[in-house]
């Protein structure tokens, strides 16, 4: 009788064998500023230069949040308090999703950050705009081609900048 030897075939060592690497928040948070920083300026573009809103008016919704519909108007008018926790939940948020997409880019290749980055930006934007303007419906009106860009935009900036920064800080 022949012996037939078959050994299987994976992609490589077993699941249990591939060590998972520890995101690193340092990381993560320094390219969730860098994201949000970039993120607010593209869409503060779009919204001062095409649709002529008030450079306010995306701090009042964010403020909004908190505090609120009440907070939305007078939408052209500068408000301290008011910018300072739309600004303060807006960089918040920022950080706390990039936190989330950290742990998801800490295990995946380097080539393919930019990739997961963006499948994570596209999922924010429906979760925020679709998902959120449950509670808070004053989004609705920015459910945009460039809102949708700008939430892609910031992941893979997020998952891209992670690996830099990353490695800045294994130096």
């Amino acid at each position: 009788m022949i012996e037939v030897d078959i050994h299987r075939r994976g992609l490589g060592a077993h699941p249990e064998a591939v060590p998972r690497r520890r995101p690193s928040a340092l990381a993560a948070l320094e390219a969730g500023l860098l994201g949000a920083a970039i993120a607010f300026a593209v869409q503060q573009a779009f919204a001062v230069f095409i649709y002529d809103e008030s450079f306010w008016n995306f701090f009042r919704m964010i403020a909004a949040m908190v505090r609120g519909p009440g907070a939305l108007e007078p939408d052209d008018e500068f408000d301290a308090a008011l910018f300072a926790i739309g600004l303060v939940l807006y960089v918040s948020l920022a950080l706390l999703y990039s936190l989330a997409l950290s742990a998801l880019v800490a295990d995946t290749p380097r080539r393919f950050a930019g990739i997961m980055g963006l499948a994570f930006g596209i999922a924010l934007y429906y979760a925020n705009f679709y998902g959120f303007t449950v509670l808070f419906p004053w989004f609705v009106s920015h459910r945009t081609v460039d809102t949708f860009l700008v939430h892609a935009l910031f992941g893979v900036v997020v998952a891209k900048s992670y690996w830099m920064f990353r490695r800045l800080s294994l130096r």
